[in-house]
């Protein structure tokens, strides 16, 4: 259908009333319509008042859109005439609707954005003279300004969504610093309260535009807080007056909030400014300001039953994003001998703390208190970056808040009691992950207070489970704060032996549930400390094992003793029958879920390893002995999703077990138990791997059970080689899979070098290549590559993998090279990112071998060829987010091949229009020349390529 005005009318009208299939149908064609050529003559006819407001908006995004994206089609002299018109219809639509005038605005910036410095030099000049109410009789004076705020606010953000070449870029970013400073005084002008009057809440709308285009130009970066003393000055002053002359006593009108939240906002880019530290006056003034005048709004939101949450954010915010920005200052004021700068740092300090201790649960009452923790990281990660005589100093000073933080967050960590079963699931998920961020900050917190945070945690303790009524929410916090500075605590003696004496004697029955999972988590975390005290493991083990076979706490109780295990192998011994038989209760059970069960089955492996081998093979036929029976019932069965389901499971739990089980032989060569487990359900692996070749999940967690088997045994298992590639070439030939390739690698890159083991592994190897060549041509033929990329992906890895470590693997296995690297030159067109990676990885590493290897004239026979597909996806086929992935094939080509690179882009690159008709001559020799000066920087390079790729695509238009 014809691109008319009436059949567009048509479209849209269909597009925004129809049903779902026939919408989609309009908006393809509409889209169609957005990208051709005669879009530049439809748009003005549709933007007749007789059209409506749906064709008109269409029409409005249409033309933006074109602007944005098809720039290149524009003539030189058609610019004066396409900003005639834009003016006219801004005009023409002044007084709305306001939906359409919003998008001709953008239009307009994003036209400036264009033909700034070159076209339109004096732009902003002649707009903001244009703009003024005694030019535009016709137009409300409000609304006047109202179009000059919106096409300036805009024009910032336009700039940085256009794709600019980079010089143009830059000149455009130098004039847009030139008239920053002209745009704030008219900000300024817009913001001024009148002499005697003041402010004036009829003028909401302009403060809130002029708030807006603020805020837009001091986010481009090149206005400095000095720069913005006027504006500073006048936003804080507009802020604290809406608050308290708000329309409603009971609270803050939409509008309202919004202009509060646009002043903040501009204030907030001032402070993120990276310049702004080095104003240190003029970031103390404001502080000070902003502190004062802003802590007396909280105040009276903090003592309000239904505080705003929205302004209580808004205004934390700022005053914590001054602090976390600008801290080295602040810590600098507290050792200043000016009372006034010390008092402005302990004013601040009490301000963030009055944040994180707000009153109310988050997130239901509150939703503010978050936004410190990064605060409280960034001040002592500051100070202790100190010499050590100012850092002392400091921490002295800065303790009294730390130790305040903890009581605070212990009460903000604390679980409700009972009234959480109102909660919706999105709240307990919040409140979760909002303890999260309170455990990380008391880390923060054990920096700075050290034993003493020990000490205020045990006495909190000691005080919980001493009342008369103890509060589980109580301990439980109190816990969970233990846990959460594991990680920092080394070598101590006197307070975590007290805790796990504690913890022994808690009455966890009588409790929440929820007390005895954190306990659990807490004595996981201490892993590695009880490595150093084995002694006091036997006061955690009861706890462990009596969780192991409570469906409510074996999550954290099998996450405990996993950790436990890993960490404190040694001292095992004697725990490891407990352990052994409490597993085997549980795991009989089958009250465990699946990922309880491979924790469970990792820890029985580190457990058993402790042990002589023949109590171990007395275990494992004990522990096995279930498993074994099932994988070869299931294996027997007719294949159905429970069957295929069962047997997953069995491999996963078998798979965690060999990824722990290994015994270490230090006197006499004793034989592994895994490889007597892995040879005798040899048999059943086969049978299992050939009946369900075709079935991947299940594929996958046989090659993971290899996988984990062979990185444990390592050189043990090379009596299991030949077996296991034997199944893994059997099942590769019936259906290549991902799965299966990764085997494969771990063996080759294991054993690549074992002169033993060099036929098995050439085999293996010419097997896969063959297999795999033969996939791709099947799919090529039908064209069907993209389906397989996975496996492809996997296959690469391989290679790349072999190329960097055994390249010898590659030339001596027998595959024909060439074909292999024609192959890989196919798979260049694959449109997945991921393939495409390793494809490349593969290449690079080829030709980067290839000069010390017999490799070297299938680069000189098909690197033509190579540069061709990569000049071909540049120019068209290959994703946008893919050019670094060429640029990298085109760098290791330059240091092995210069010359032939010469040769190939200079003979490629003469044919007319390609690898397209947008791309000039002289711009394909700059790319030749600047591919080729550069053999080292791979930053210049891809800067390269994406500059050829953007203007081939006509994304950047020539200059």
């Amino acid at each position: 259908m014809e691109f008319t005005a009436d059949n567009l009318e048509k479209a849209v009208t269909l597009f925004y009333r129809s049903e779902a299939q026939q919408q989609a149908e309009a908006h393809q064609w509409l889209t169609e319509a957005q990208n051709s050529p005669s879009a530049w003559s439809f748009v003005w006819e549709l933007l007749t008042p007789q059209r409506s407001s749906e064709v008109q908006f269409f029409a409005a995004t249409t033309l933006h859109a074109k602007l944005m994206k098809h720039w290149n089609e524009i003539p030189e002299d058609h610019y004066e005439f396409l900003k005639t018109r834009i003016l006219e219809s801004i005009i023409s639509y002044a007084m709305g609707p306001k939906i359409i005038l919003n998008r001709l605005c953008i239009t307009l910036s994003a036209y400036i954005i264009h033909t700034v410095p070159t076209h339109w030099p004096k732009a902003f000049e002649e707009l903001v003279s244009s703009f003024q109410p005694q030019y535009l009789p016709n137009v409300e004076p409000e609304r006047v300004i109202w179009i000059l705020l919106e096409i300036l606010t805009v024009i910032p953000e336009e700039f940085q969504r256009t794709t600019l070449a980079l010089n143009q870029r830059n000149r455009v970013r130098v004039v847009l610093q030139d008239v920053s400073k002209d745009i704030l005084k008219v900000v300024e002008m817009c913001l001024m309260p009148l002499p005697a009057a003041g402010f004036n809440m009829c003028n909401l709308t302009t403060y809130l535009n002029a708030a807006r285009c603020a805020s837009a130009w001091i986010q481009l970066g090149s206005l400095t807080i000095e720069d913005c003393t006027s504006v500073n000055n006048l936003l804080i002053d507009l802020t604290c007056f809406v608050y308290w002359n708000k329309s409603d006593p009971e609270g803050l009108s939409c509008d309202e909030m919004d202009l509060i939240e646009v002043t903040v906002e501009a204030l907030t880019a001032v402070f993120q400014h990276p310049h702004t530290h080095k104003y240190k006056t003029h970031v103390f003034k404001y502080a000070a300001q902003i502190l004062e005048k802003f802590d007396k709004i909280l105040d009276v939101e903090r003592n309000q039953q239904d505080m705003n949450k929205d302004i209580v954010a808004t205004l934390y915010g700022l005053v914590i994003t001054i602090g976390d920005s600008h801290s080295k200052i602040f810590i600098d004021n507290l050792k200043s001998q000016d009372a006034d700068e010390r008092r402005v740092s302990f004013d601040l300090l009490n301000f963030i703390l009055k944040c994180t201790n707000l009153p109310g649960l988050y997130p239901v009452d509150e939703s503010s208190s978050t936004l410190t923790f990064g605060f409280w990281y960034t001040l002592q990660d500051d100070v202790i970056s100190l010499d050590a005589p100012d850092c002392a100093s400091l921490i002295l000073q800065i303790k009294p808040y730390y130790r305040d933080l903890v009581c605070v967050m212990l009460r903000k960590s604390m679980f409700p009691i009972g009234e959480d079963d109102a909660w919706t699931l999105e709240d307990k998920e919040v409140f979760r992950c909002y303890r999260q961020d309170i455990a990380d900050t008391f880390m923060y917190c054990y920096v700075v207070l050290n034993l003493e945070m020990l000490d205020i945690l045990m006495t909190k303790l000691d005080e919980a489970l001493r009342s008369e009524t103890p509060r589980w929410n109580e301990i439980e916090t109190v816990l969970h704060a233990f846990g959460a500075v594991a990680e920092n605590v080394e070598y101590e003696n006197l307070y975590l032996p007290k805790l796990m004496a504690t913890i022994k004697g808690i009455p966890f029955g009588e409790l929440h549930v929820r007390v005895m999972a954190t306990a659990l988590e807490t004595v996981g975390s201490f892993s590695e400390w009880f490595a150093d005290h084995p002694d006091l493991l036997e006061n955690i083990f009861p706890l462990i094992l009596s969780g192991l076979g409570n469906p409510e706490v074996s999550t954290s109780a099998t996450m405990a003793l996993k950790d436990i295990t890993h960490n404190c192998q040694k001292y095992l011994a004697r725990y490891g029958e407990h352990i052994l038989m409490a597993s085997q209760t549980v795991l009989t059970n089958g009250c465990l879920k699946l990922a309880e069960r491979r924790r469970l089955m990792y820890s029985v492996g580190r457990v058993l390893s402790t042990l002589p081998v023949d109590r171990i093979m007395g275990y494992l036929n004990m522990i096995l002995a279930p498993s074994f029976e099932d994988l070869q019932k299931f294996s027997e069965a007719e294949p159905s999703p429970t069957v295929t389901n069962s047997l997953i499971t069995r491999l996963k739990l078998i798979a965690a077990l060999f990824s722990s089980l290994h015994v270490e032989d230090d006197d006499a060569k004793i034989e592994q138990p895994i490889l007597v487990v892995i040879e005798k359900m040899m048999p059943l692996f086969r049978r299992i791997g050939e009946k369900y070749c075709m079935n991947t999940e299940v594929i996958e967690d046989l090659s993971v059970v290899f996988k984990f088997g062979i990185t444990t045994l390592k050189d043990d298992c090379k009596p299991l080689i030949n077996d296991i590639l034997q199944l893994v070439v059997t099942i590769y030939r019936a259906c290549p899979q991902s799965n299966v390739l990764t085997v494969a690698k771990t063996v080759l890159i294991l054993f690549g070098k074992e002169e033993d083991l060099f036929a098995l592994n050439n085999q293996l190897l010419f097997e896969l290549c063959s297999r795999t060549m033969q996939m791709c041509a099947e799919c090529q033929a039908n064209d069907q590559l993209s389906d397989r990329s996975d496996v492809l992906e996997g296959f690469f890895s391989l290679l790349a993998a072999l190329a960097k470590k055994v390249p010898l693997l590659m030339t001596n296995c027998g595959v024909d090279v060439a074909a292999l690297f024609q192959c890989a030159i196919l798979c260049l067109g694959l449109p997945e990112i991921q393939a495409l990676k390793q494809v490349a990885s593969f290449l690079v590493q080829f030709i980067s071998q290839s000069r010390e290897t017999s490799m070297a004239q299938v680069i000189q026979t098909y690197g033509e060829s190579l540069v061709l597909r990569v000049l071909m996806n540049l120019g068209s086929t290959a994703p946008r987010s893919s050019v670094d992935i060429f640029s990298d094939i085109l760098l290791a080509l330059n240091k092995k091949y210069c010359d032939n690179l010469t040769r190939w882009l200079n003979a490629l690159l003469a044919q007319e229009g390609f690898p397209s008709t947008r791309i000039t001559s002289a711009q394909k020799e700059a790319f030749v020349k600047s591919i080729l000066r550069e053999k080292t920087n791979k930053r210049k390079v891809s800067d390269t390529v994406l500059e050829f790729t953007l203007i081939c695509r006509g994304i950047l238009k020539p200059e």
